[in-house]
C-alpha cells in the first residue's frame, strides 16, 4: 500500500450527501480537497483506475504545459480543471500541515493523468515555477464498482474510447488470460495511448467474423470491417457469446496473419499469375524501401500485405469451418486440428484470391468497396463451404 505525503497549502475535508442516503449498505464518502504548489506534487502517485495511457504529446497537452511553465501568469489552478484520486485513506498531521494518502491496488489517479504527468515533466525539466498550483480531489470510500462509471464521467475534456472504458471494466481479462504467454501478448494495447502493435478493438473485430451464431450465415459480419466500434456494442451486449470462441482465439489470430501471408504465394503457384499486379488488393512496401509489414502472431515480416477491404471477406468466409458442437457451450473447429484449417485455407486461396481480385477491378482497384459487398462476403463464404463438403480432387 503505496503512502504519498502531500503538503497542501490549503485543505478541506467534507462528507459526500450519498452517506445520508446509503440505505441498508452503509457508504463513507470523503472528500479531501488540496490546493497544492505545483513544483511540490509528489510523485510516485499511481494510475490504476485511470482508463487511458497518457500521450503529452498532444497539442492541447502542450498548451497546457506552455500555461504551467509561465511564471508570469500564476493563474495555472483556476484554468485547469486539476487531479480526482481515490485513496483508501487521508492521515493528517496535527497542523494539517501535511497529509499522507495511502493507495491500495486499484486504486490512484481517477482524472486528470495527463496534468499531473504534465507537471512531473516540468518539474523533472526544472521549469516549473514556484507560484503556481494545482488542485486535487482525493476521494475516499467510494465503492469499487463504482471506479469504471466515475472514470468515464469525469474524463471528458478529451473524450475517452470505450474499449478503455470496458478494459477498466475487466471485461478484456479473460483475453489477456488466453493470450498470456504468447509471443505477442504485450504488443497486444487494451486501453487509449498504450503503447501496442495491436489493438483490443482488432481482436475484437476479428472475434465477430467468427460468431457463427451471433451472425448466423446468411448475414455477413461487415461490421467487422467497416466499424470497429459496432463490434465493441456487440461484445459488450453479448460478452459470453465471444467468450465461447475462446478455445480458437489464438487460431484466429494466427489465421488472420496466415491468410496474408500465403495468399498472394497460393495464388501464383496456382495459376502462374502475379499477384504482385493485383493493385487494390495487396498492399506493397516497394523494392525501394526497407520496412516490412510486421506480422506479430505469425511472427514473420513481409513486403507485401491484403488491404483490409480484401482480408475481411477472405478471412470472414472461414467462418464456415466454425461449429458448436452439439453439447458443447464452446466454439470449435469442424476439422480436427488448426493444421487442417490451414490446409483448407491453402486450397481455396487461389480461388478466393481471383474472386477478390475481380472484384476490385469492379470498382476501379479500390479495396473499401469490397470490404462492403455483401455478395463478395457470400460467394467468399460459398467457396470455402463447397471446397469443405465436395473436395476437389488431388
Amino acid at each position: 500500500m503505496p503512502a504519498i505525503v502531500f503538503k497542501p497549502d490549503y485543505s478541506r475535508q467534507y462528507p459526500d450527501p450519498l452517506n445520508k442516503a446509503s440505505g441498508s449498505v452503509p457508504i463513507h464518502i470523503e472528500h479531501h480537497i488540496f490546493t497544492l504548489n505545483a513544483s511540490q506534487l509528489p510523485e510516485g502517485i499511481p494510475k490504476s483506475p485511470n482508463p487511458r495511457e497518457q500521450n503529452t504529446n498532444k497539442s492541447i497537452y502542450k498548451d497546457i504545459r506552455a500555461s504551467l511553465d509561465d511564471a508570469d501568469d500564476p493563474t495555472f489552478h483556476l484554468k485547469n480543471i486539476g487531479i480526482t484520486a481515490i485513496a483508501q485513506r487521508v492521515e493528517y498531521s496535527a497542523n494539517k500541515d501535511t497529509a499522507t494518502v495511502l493507495f491500495e491496488d486499484g486504486q490512484g489517479i481517477l482524472n486528470g493523468a495527463h496534468t499531473y504527468e504534465i507537471i512531473q515533466e516540468s518539474i523533472a525539466d526544472g521549469d516549473c515555477p514556484d507560484n503556481q498550483f494545482v488542485k486535487m480531489e482525493i476521494l475516499t470510500g467510494i465503492p469499487p464498482e463504482l471506479i469504471p462509471d466515475l472514470a468515464g464521467g469525469l474524463n471528458t475534456s478529451v473524450q475517452v474510447d470505450p474499449a478503455s472504458i470496458m478494459n477498466l471494466e475487466g471485461l478484456f481479462e479473460w483475453v489477456k488470460e488466453e493470450l498470456k504467454g504468447t509471443p505477442y501478448e504485450d504488443r497486444i494495447s487494451y486501453k487509449q495511448n498504450e503503447e501496442g502493435d495491436f489493438h483490443v478493438r482488432e481482436i475484437l473485430a476479428l472475434m465477430t467474423l467468427f460468431n457463427v451464431d451471433l451472425i448466423p450465415y446468411p448475414l455477413q459480419p461487415k461490421e467487422a470491417y467497416t466499424s470497429k466500434a459496432k463490434c465493441l456494442e456487440l461484445y459488450k451486449a453479448n460478452t459470453e457469446s465471444f467468450m465461447m470462441l475462446r478455445p480458437i482465439l489464438r487460431d484466429i489470430l494466427q489465421l488472420y496473419d496466415y491468410v496474408q501471408l500465403s495468399s498472394r504465394t497460393a495464388y501464383n503457384k496456382s495459376s502462374g499469375g502475379k499477384a504482385g499486379a493485383m493493385t487494390g488488393v495487396f498492399a506493397s512496401k516497394g523494392d525501394k524501401t526497407r520496412s516490412m509489414f510486421k506480422f506479430i502472431f505469425a511472427g514473420e515480416e513481409s513486403k507485401f500485405k491484403l488491404y483490409d477491404g480484401a482480408l475481411y471477406p477472405m478471412l470472414g468466409s472461414m467462418r464456415y469451418l466454425v461449429e458448436k458442437k452439439p453439447g458443447d457451450n464452446v466454439y470449435s473447429w469442424k476439422v480436427d486440428s488448426f493444421q487442417e484449417v490451414k490446409n483448407h485455407f491453402d486450397k481455396v486461396a487461389p480461388e478466393l484470391t481471383r474472386i477478390t481480385y475481380n472484384m476490385s477491378l469492379t470498382y476501379g482497384r479500390k479495396p473499401n468497396p469490397i470490404g462492403k459487398d455483401d455478395n463478395h462476403w457470400g460467394n467468399l463464404y460459398k467457396e470455402v463451404a463447397m471446397e469443405f463438403l465436395e473436395p476437389s480432387s488431388p
